[in-house]
């Protein structure tokens, strides 16, 4: 018997069909259907290849696939684990997310990814996107729709107007030319997206964005927000070499280099007057304040605040009127830095 769907939401549109809530008929339950048109279909040998490709990653850390067939109307469906949480991107809306909240989704991320990669399948769209949020906030990499294991068959021209470019590691030229380490390179901006928010990104055209990217200048490697660890931005960058064998070598190796930062507190950024603030609250329950300000003397101040349950130890440094702007702010990074790297 054909399947039967009860359409009531569309959740997502994207080159290679939509993806809606829907509930199955058949079995009575809520699920997220994917649909691809006829001609987004390569060939008919790959007519339900992502579906293949999800099933073949059955993974904790992976979106689950429960069947797939062909609609009336010709498109091809794909049935999925329905997710209301949604995606990372919704998560984050352009926004950076707390340090210990995107460490978590990354390592999840990078859990799944191996465990495809050892499947034989290079996923090649990871972006926030793609990495749905479980019923038990974890994240789950999702719509391998790029991810072809026998990629040499596969016509790269269907594919041409559909590249994400900010994604895209500097080697890949065309659809041959993926591989896991290509991979490592969409988790590097992806958690370089997750830690500073998407305005650290200009706002350029995809062209520029593409001999930027094969310069190694985009995204920035030198411009992180304030608080971020020194070792975590090691950590990013080295995941963004332009050198492909310069970058973490597997998802494993990048998990565990990840699993080992300290990121105990999760930063807010904020301008105030006269200066910046940053806020931030542990995992622990201690809070911090660290804020940079010019009073009307012009001197700067730096003012840290440490304590928990709303009391608050609070130590100001008052810098001299000669000392430069940039020089306060070498100061305040420092303190941020201290605390950033004990988080105590």
């Amino acid at each position: 018997m054909a399947a039967s769907f009860d359409f009531r939401e569309r959740l997502g549109s994207g080159y290679f069909g939509e993806v809606w809530r829907a509930i199955d008929n058949g079995l009575g339950c809520e699920i997220a259907l994917k649909c691809i048109p006829p001609d987004k279909i390569i060939n008919s040998a790959n007519l339900h290849q992502e579906a293949q490709t999800l099933k073949a990653s059955e993974h904790a850390n992976i979106v689950r696939v429960t069947e797939t067939g062909t609609l009336s109307d010709g498109r091809v469906y794909v049935s999925m684990e329905y997710l209301p949480r949604g995606s990372v991107e919704d998560e984050a809306s352009g926004a950076l997310l707390g340090l210990p909240r995107a460490k978590q989704l990354m390592v999840d991320v990078l859990r799944g990814l191996a465990y495809a990669h050892c499947q034989g399948i290079v996923h090649r769209d990871i972006k926030p996107a793609n990495i749905m949020i479980g019923n038990s906030g974890e994240g789950k990499l999702s719509d391998f729709g790029l991810a072809v294991p026998d990629i040499a068959s596969v016509d790269a021209s269907q594919f041409k107007q559909y590249q994400y470019r900010l994604h895209l590691a500097p080697e890949v030229r065309k659809m041959t030319d993926y591989t896991t380490v290509s991979d490592i390179y969409a988790c590097g901006v992806t958690l370089y997206r997750l830690v500073n928010g998407d305005t650290y990104l200009p706002s350029i055209d995809l062209a520029e964005a593409t001999r930027r990217a094969r310069r190694g200048e985009f995204p920035r490697r030198d411009q992180y927000r304030d608080f971020i660890p020194t070792s975590l931005r090691r950590l990013i960058n080295r995941a963004l070499s332009v050198d492909p064998s310069e970058r973490y070598q597997s998802a494993d190796d990048m998990r565990h280099a990840l699993e080992q930062q300290s990121l105990l507190v999760a930063w807010t950024e904020k301008k105030i007057y006269g200066g910046t603030m940053w806020e931030g609250a542990s995992v622990q329950g201690k809070e911090y304040i660290v804020s940079l300000t010019q009073g009307a003397d012009s001197k700067w101040s730096i003012e840290f605040k440490t304590g928990a349950g709303g009391k608050l130890r609070r130590r100001s440094v008052d810098c001299t009127t000669g000392l430069t702007k940039a020089k306060s702010h070498q100061l305040a990074r420092r303190l941020l830095q201290r605390v950033t790297k004990t988080q105590v």
